[in-house]
């Protein structure tokens, strides 16, 4: 049960990415560079999927609502710590309880509460399927986005500094709040408390340049996935062209749009296909943020800890992987890291993981890291790590099928 990965496959993908990276930059989604992305892209599964399957689906979201608060956050901070100053600790409590509902709401949760005050947009998510030789028994999903995130600008200036400017930003907020409830439920002015949020005060500022409108490259995060799904597609495709079709294991590629603000493409698409990716045994491999051989890290629980993916999925593509000869382990997204499209479909009770190439301990992020920055190009990712996630492709797909009768 082995497949030969080629240097031509390596080639294959890294290409395509570079090719999406560069026709079609600042994919944000509803973009005229992202939709005609995604054109491109169906065309490439087109080439690799049965005829006929391949589709592009539109939804609609409000990309908006996932980051563009900060800035009305930092005004909003302004003004409930002048009504704390003024005596008006009511008014601070309520300035502070919307913003950090809309907070948790919107970048904890990825819930859609506060989405209808932001803009509306037109996303795509494009799929295409190969079907076994036999009875469908099982399906697996090949998923990655290509839709780019903004630049961080903290994350493109320090990584190392990046958690701290972070928490700078946040403790304030909860330190106003206390403050302002204590004084206005009791009368009471605790003076200690009072000049810790002033002298802390200042760590807010720095979150108005959160974001700038800059947009990533997104070769790492996350065009490479999308490639990789399509690579994954050919391999089994060429060997269904060859008379070797895989016996009952049905394959969908994948390629969701909105991920950079909120898993909203993954979400609509496990939605609007919740029957039939529960009426049979599916699996989604997801890919997200690959750079680095040697540093394979499967998911069993993601959104900010807030949603168990599959550890059973993640367990045996971690024994595959190592079983290649390759460093890999389980792991669980940070909290404070998001999300990767697997929590969308572990929410609809679906078996997923999501696969990462990328150091998540926060106190050994590279210095030259590129993630949601500028440099996020096609040069940053290793052609090691686009060998071994084809190898850890290939071998899941011909063990799940092996495995039906």
């Amino acid at each position: 049960m082995s497949m030969k990965i080629t240097r031509g496959n390596i080639e294959n993908v890294l290409s395509f990415t570079d090719e999406i990276v560069r026709r079609y930059p600042n994919r944000l989604i509803g973009t005229p560079s992202c939709e005609q992305a995604g054109i491109r892209i169906a065309d490439e599964f087109a080439k690799n999927c049965d005829p006929g399957t391949v589709k592009r689906e539109e939804f609609t979201c409000h990309p908006k609502s996932f980051l563009k608060y900060i800035r009305p956050a930092v005004l909003a901070y302004g003004a409930s710590l002048i009504a704390a100053l003024t005596k008006r600790p009511w008014a601070a409590v309520a300035g502070l309880s919307a913003t950090l509902a809309v907070f948790v709401s919107q970048f904890m949760f990825y819930k859609k509460f506060f989405d209808p005050l932001f803009p509306e947009e037109k996303g795509y998510n494009v799929y295409g399927v190969i079907e076994p030789e036999g009875e469908v028994k099982q399906q697996v999903i090949l998923c990655g986005h290509h839709d780019a995130a903004y630049v961080f600008h903290f994350m493109d200036l320090s990584p190392r500094f990046y958690p701290l400017l972070l928490v700078a930003g946040i403790v304030p907020f909860l330190l106003l709040l206390l403050y302002s409830l204590i004084t206005a439920v009791t009368r009471f002015n605790p003076l200690w408390l009072r000049k810790m949020v002033s002298v802390l005060s200042p760590g807010v500022v720095p979150l108005w340049w959160f974001t700038t409108d800059a947009v990533s490259p997104g070769a790492g995060d996350n065009m490479i996935a999308t490639a990789l799904a399509n690579e994954g597609a050919k391999l089994f495709a060429d060997r269904k062209k060859a008379g070797e079709a895989l016996k009952h294991t049905r394959i969908i590629c994948l390629s969701v749009d909105g991920e950079e603000c909120g898993l909203r493409g993954s979400m609509a698409y496990a939605a609007r296909h919740a029957r039939e990716l529960t009426g049979i045994k599916t699996y989604a491999f997801c890919m997200d943020t690959l750079y680095h051989a040697d540093k394979l890290i499967f998911f069993d629980n993601d959104l900010n800890l807030t949603v168990d993916c599959s550890h059973a999925m993640a367990q045996e593509l971690t024994d595959i992987a190592t079983s290649l000869g390759y460093k890999a382990r389980v792991d669980h997204m940070p909290w404070g890291g998001g999300s990767t499209d697997a929590a969308a479909f572990a929410q609809k009770g679906i078996e997923a993981t999501c696969l990462l190439a990328f150091e998540l301990d926060i106190t050994k992020l590279d210095t030259d890291l590129v993630y949601h920055t500028p440099r996020d190009t096609t040069d940053a990712i290793e052609p090691a790590v686009v060998e071994q996630a084809l190898n850890v492709i290939a071998a899941y797909l011909l063990k799940k099928d092996a495995e039906v009768r």
